[in-house]
């Protein structure tokens, strides 16, 4: 390799990874400051000020970047501790420099106003970090860039932190948070609560009211959820524990995980769907990666393009299986049961049968574990394929138009309970052999 090409080899390298970081959110080239390789010492300056009551509602806190860390204290006024941190090549340039950075407030009766601002257009250095201690009567709403946003102990907020953590526990009210860049994590939470974020991660726990989630690029774990559930995402991976409901989550390329949770309605692409222990109506769609339930105590309806199902101890009235290119698994069940399926296999191991089973298939086999003792009337037909009956009851079999058709339990009237078709595969239907336990693992 000549020198020119192994340099523009190592340019394109170079970028190509730049570009990456960028969209992934890991860095922002069109922020970058060159600025910041010749800060020089850092110094800090330390202010406190005061507001005094009456005090309005809400109070707006505009921090330029820096941290701002509010709690709830015994106080009937607005207490602030702010530190500057000025970069400089010495103690006096870094004091005239903060002499131009200025902490602003102001009173009305829409809201109080604390403000962090420079008075020059000089381009200066530095970190503005706010420790605030306010009423428990008060509600906050905070602007921040570049450094960590934490609350505690307040009554409402609302809190926008391009770039930076965020932190909230011991919320009474509403919550509302838009994020770019940064971890949020929330804890007790007391009313409803909306996020919107594009990258990081994400941690919420004991939230009383409704949860609404706008995410993309990340990891969300959700624990005592009291209320309903709304996640619209891409590229997030989610996990959730102890959710009331009723759930409503659409999202894309990675996994979701819930375990112990109410009433759901949930979209995927590319991602595992697995829910364990759950108590109320399932809507599933998936494409192209599994979908995995077990115990559920309500109906529950699969719609799986190139997606495996598999369900085990479903205990409602109805199961709707739609599925297409994998193999359905149904163990434990005494549900109405519908299983469309193309181009695939499928193995079920039901209690019962007494409510009946409908089975419709092409280019599809069947394995059927009949249940030990029941006699439901029940039709099969299948088109250029075979049915292989491994029961003891005789069976009227003859061909139709083309079709092999087995009728079994037949008293009078043809309405049967098991209904079975199929084109271009095979039906097995057996009972559960005495040595062999289960068919599933």
């Amino acid at each position: 390799m000549k020198a020119k090409e192994f340099v523009w080899l190592i340019l394109l390298i170079f970028f190509g990874t730049v570009i990456s970081l960028h969209y992934s959110g890991r860095f922002n080239f069109l922020e970058l400051s060159f600025d910041e390789f010749f800060k020089g010492e850092p110094f800090t300056f330390k202010e406190v000020k005061i507001i005094e009551p009456p005090l309005s509602r809400w109070l707006v806190i505009l921090n330029p970047q820096g941290e701002v860390i509010v709690n709830r204290g015994d106080t009937d006024k607005i207490e602030i501790y702010w530190e500057k941190t000025i970069w400089a090549e010495n103690e006096d340039k870094a004091r005239r420099k903060a002499e131009k950075i200025t902490l602003f407030t102001n009173k009305a009766d829409s809201a109080d106003t604390i403000k962090v601002e420079s008075t020059e257009k000089e381009k200066i250095n530095y970190q503005s970090n706010l420790r605030i201690t306010v009423p428990l009567s008060l509600a906050v709403k905070v602007d921040n860039s570049h450094g960590l946003v934490s609350l505690k102990g307040l009554k409402e907020a609302v809190v926008n932190n391009t770039h930076g953590p965020i932190k909230v526990s011991q919320l009474s009210g509403n919550l509302f948070i838009k994020s770019r860049h940064g971890d949020i994590t929330l804890e007790q939470l007391g009313g409803k609560t909306e996020i919107f974020c594009e990258h990081g991660q994400l941690a919420i726990f004991k939230a009383q009211g409704e949860v609404k989630i706008e995410a993309r690029h990340g990891n969300l774990d959700m624990e005592e959820i009291a209320s309903g559930v709304e996640i619209k995402a891409k590229h997030l991976t989610i996990r959730g524990r102890k959710i009331k409901g009723p759930s409503f989550i659409s999202s894309s390329y990675e996994p979701i995980d819930l375990k112990e949770i109410g009433e759901a309605n949930i979209e995927n692409s590319y991602g595992l769907i697995r829910i364990q222990e759950a108590q109320g109506n399932l809507i599933i769609k998936n494409r192209y990666a599994s979908v995995d339930i077990v115990f559920l105590e309500g109906n529950l309806s699969i719609s799986g393009k190139n997606s495996r199902v598999r369900g085990e101890s479903i205990k409602g009235e109805k199961i709707n299986i739609n599925a297409s290119y994998d193999n359905v698994e149904l163990k434990g069940f005494y549900s109405e049961t519908s299983i469309s399926l193309r181009h695939g296999n499928c193995i079920v191991e039901p209690i019962s049968l007494k409510s009946g089973f409908n089975f419709d298939g092409h280019y599809a086999s069947l394995r059927l574990l009949w249940p030990e003792g029941e006699t439901p009337t029940t039709e099969i037909k299948v088109r250029n394929g075979k049915i292989l009956w491994h029961l003891e009851e005789p069976v009227n079999q003859f061909e139709s138009d083309g079709e092999t058709v087995l009728r079994a339990f037949i008293d009078g009237k043809i309405n049967p309970l098991v209904s079975i078709k199929n084109s271009y595969g095979q039906i097995i239907v057996e009972t559960l052999g005495k040595k062999q336990k289960s068919i599933f693992p």
